[in-house]
């Protein structure tokens, strides 16, 4: 869910196409050019106790956000338009309500792939309304 969100976020900013050049849980071969969104864990969830002893009231997933294309300064100016996107946002997207996104880090080169791509990357932490089931 919270790729998803981001990845709407982003490509509502024109920061790529989901599934064409902006790709959630993966990192294709092709295009050179694209962006990726990975789950990356979280940290504990905000609690409180009007809810109920060890009721989450707000999620806290952690998300790393790549960035690679043939020529470094495309992957790294990539990396920072996204940075822009999220760092310091607050949004409603798709019902969820995130209350704060927060870069962990400046994108830094992570390393070059394969075939000598390099890789821009850096991590946000969303803090999100946790979803109900009822």
């Amino acid at each position: 869910m919270v790729l998803d969100d981001l990845g709407d976020l982003l490509a509502s900013c024109g920061i790529g196409v989901v599934g064409t050049s902006l790709f959630k849980s993966t990192l294709p071969s092709t295009p050179d050019a694209c962006v990726a969104l990975l789950l990356t864990g979280g940290a504990p969830s905000i609690e409180a106790m009007h809810a109920g002893p060890g009721v989450g009231v707000a999620e806290r997933p952690t998300v790393a956000v790549w960035a690679r294309d043939t020529r470094p300064d495309n992957a790294e100016k990539t990396a920072r338009d996204a940075y822009r996107v999220l760092h310091w946002q607050s949004a409603v997207k798709n019902n969820v309500r995130y209350l704060h996104i927060e870069a962990m880090q400046p994108p830094f080169l992570m390393h070059r792939d394969e075939t000598g791509r390099p890789v821009y990357a850096f991590n946000v932490m969303a803090t999100r309304v946790a979803a109900t089931s009822s």
